[in-house]
């Protein structure tokens, strides 16, 4: 066993301790004297006896510029690759260009930054994603073992407001198909008719429509769970896919006849043309969902169908119209009354009895 005195690089001065047990060696800052260092050292040593000691494995600590384009590099396939970019660009800017290392991100820093954004006027919702960005660069971190800590773990994401639930009308729903480019068209009548996601329409092959005499089904491969899923094909559907010349491997093309990867500008067309309150495309799948629900099938088949792994997420999914309220009210109404009338009218036929005698 042994302490030492060091220079370090920037001419500061250190107290170490190194000592060996069981073959493993230990060494480290023990303090800035002498005495420092041996009792740091004892309490070590004691620690590694009683089986306390608990081992830290370097960590290559590199800039938070250099981990975001391993990070970015990683995440190319995935389908918010795009969105990540744009947040951890916001997050560079902030750490000095990205020339900071990882370890020396710190907690209060993290608020900082929340606090920097917020006076920029950004939304709650955006700097949220921002936070959830940086959050997930750390867990990486730790785990591609360039980081010990999370900094963002237990800061506290800002209050949003509640989402505006668009449920678009089968009125709605048919002045957007009317007012469609032609190539657009196929694609709303898809999304209205199965229900299915943007990337599961716009990554539909050929190979996984299935069409025989009595209907048909889509066979989903690549699905945002992992797990093959079955859309059965009803007429409208049967009759776009029929209609529709196979020029390519995937079924819905562009203008160019190739496969779409953006749908942004014939969206904006769309409802432009139509004079309908925007919505996204996503918003689709919550019509088609309370369109299922209120023809009477039953929540599991629209559960299976659309993919949803519980009724919870599917609730979330479901927008009673309110005529379709107006309408399940009305099933009730008169039970009470029917039966005051029948008490009412035994009463009365009673009273007439006795009044006869």
């Amino acid at each position: 066993m042994s302490v030492y005195c060091k220079k370090r690089k920037d001419g500061s001065k250190a107290w170490f301790y190194d000592f060996q047990f069981n073959g493993t060696r230990y060494r480290a800052v023990g303090g800035t004297t002498k005495t420092e260092a041996s009792r740091s050292q004892e309490k070590v040593r004691a620690e590694v006896i009683n089986g306390e000691y608990e081992f830290h494995a370097k960590v290559n600590n590199p800039t938070i510029g250099i981990f975001a384009s391993k990070f970015l590099d990683r995440r190319k396939e995935n389908r918010s690759y795009w969105r990540d970019v744009i947040l951890v660009n916001h997050l560079l800017k902030y750490y000095k260009n990205g020339s900071l290392t990882l370890q020396s991100i710190s907690t209060e820093s993290v608020e900082d930054y929340k606090a920097w954004r917020k006076s920029q006027g950004v939304a709650n919702s955006t700097v949220n994603r921002e936070l959830g960005c940086l959050k997930r660069m750390f867990n990486l971190a730790i785990q591609w073992g360039d980081a010990k800590r999370n900094p963002v773990k237990g800061v506290k994401m800002l209050r949003e407001p509640p989402k505006k639930d668009r449920y678009v009308t089968r009125e709605e729903a048919a002045k957007l198909v009317e007012a469609s480019p032609d190539y657009f068209k196929p694609i709303l009548i898809c999304a209205f008719n199965s229900g299915m996601r943007l990337q599961e329409i716009l990554g539909l092959k050929w190979e996984m429509v299935h069409l025989w005499d009595a209907g048909g089904e889509i066979e989903l491969i690549e699905t945002k769970n992992g797990k093959k899923r079955y859309v059965p094909i009803n007429s409208d559907l049967r009759n776009i896919f029929e209609s529709l010349e196979q020029k390519n491997e995937y079924v819905f093309l562009g203008m160019k006849a190739k496969p779409l990867k953006s749908i942004r500008k014939p969206m904006a067309k769309t409802f432009s043309d139509s004079n309908v309150e925007k919505a996204t495309f996503h918003d689709f799948r919550h019509s088609w969902a309370s369109w299922m629900s209120e023809a009477g099938v039953d929540p599991y088949t629209i559960m299976e169908i659309g993919g949803w792994a519980d009724l919870k997420t599917l609730m979330r999914y479901l927008h009673r119209t309110r005529a379709g309220r107006q309408s399940a009210m009305e099933k009730i109404s008169g039970t009470i009354s029917r039966h005051l009338y029948a008490t009412s009218a035994k009463i009365h036929k009673i009273n007439n009895s006795v009044s006869s005698l």
